[in-house]
């Protein structure tokens, strides 16, 4: 009778289970099955996490490294690159010349000609870990010497000569053009009387091994360049 009343209802064991399942309270469930209800992350899931956490470290970590050394390197071609502008710029305005001079790290416009850093001169300072680098001592100079001069040309600074920065002071004339200083009567000039002249200045950091260069064309352009692949790249 029971089961014919509860067909003429509509109404099937399943549902009648449903119906009470959720009536049940929490409290009428047992304790194991309430603690696995209410439990967390289990420890294989952890650990789970962990390793994938680890793997991504060091994917990404040695990566965040490499954009770190590559941007202080950069950084020191860029600000070079900028106070050699500020000694054109200086140049022409006073009508002088100018030298770019170093003390240690720091790169500074000898706008006094004393050969000594003064605070109130131009300067930049490099990174503890970029350092300048002998042209004889730079990697393929005669590949950046056929990008940034012109072809066939025979002027220096060639793989046997090094204008590097610490050994010939870049110098621009009141022309904005760059010079090397000759002893004159009643003094000292820098133009260019001798030919044409080009400077370029080699950076490497000496973490990461990567290099840069800054090059000034006899016109006065100012370049910077990255070694790569076997060859120098203009930025």
């Amino acid at each position: 009778m029971a089961r014919q009343e509860m067909a003429a209802r509509g109404i099937s064991r399943k549902g009648v289970a449903r119906r009470m399942k959720k009536l049940i309270s929490p409290r009428d469930e047992s304790p194991r099955r309430r603690e696995r209800r209410q439990a967390g992350f289990s420890l294989v899931e952890l650990m789970i996490v962990v390793v994938i956490l680890l793997i991504t470290s060091a994917i990404a970590v040695p990566n965040y490294m490499r954009m770190r050394h590559t941007s202080r390197l950069r950084g020191a071609s860029s600000d070079f690159s900028g106070i050699i502008q500020t000694a054109r710029i200086r140049a022409v305005q006073d009508g002088k010349f100018y030298s770019l001079r170093w003390s240690g790290s720091t790169a500074f416009v000898d706008l006094n000609g004393n050969l000594a850093f003064d605070t109130i001169e131009p300067s930049v300072t490099l990174p503890s870990e970029v350092t300048t680098v002998a042209a004889t001592s730079a990697p393929a100079t005669a590949n950046l010497y056929g990008q940034f001069l012109p072809a066939g040309s025979t002027i220096g600074p060639s793989p046997n000569m090094a204008y590097d920065g610490t050994t010939t002071p870049i110098t621009m004339s009141s022309r904005g053009i760059p010079c090397k200083t000759q002893t004159a009567t009643g003094g000292t000039v820098c133009e260019s009387g001798g030919g044409a002249i080009p400077f370029w200045v080699f950076f490497k950091n000496t973490v990461s091994g990567e290099q840069e260069a800054v090059t000034v064309s006899p016109a006065g352009r100012i370049r910077k360049w990255y070694y790569g692949g076997g060859a120098w790249n203009a930025l």
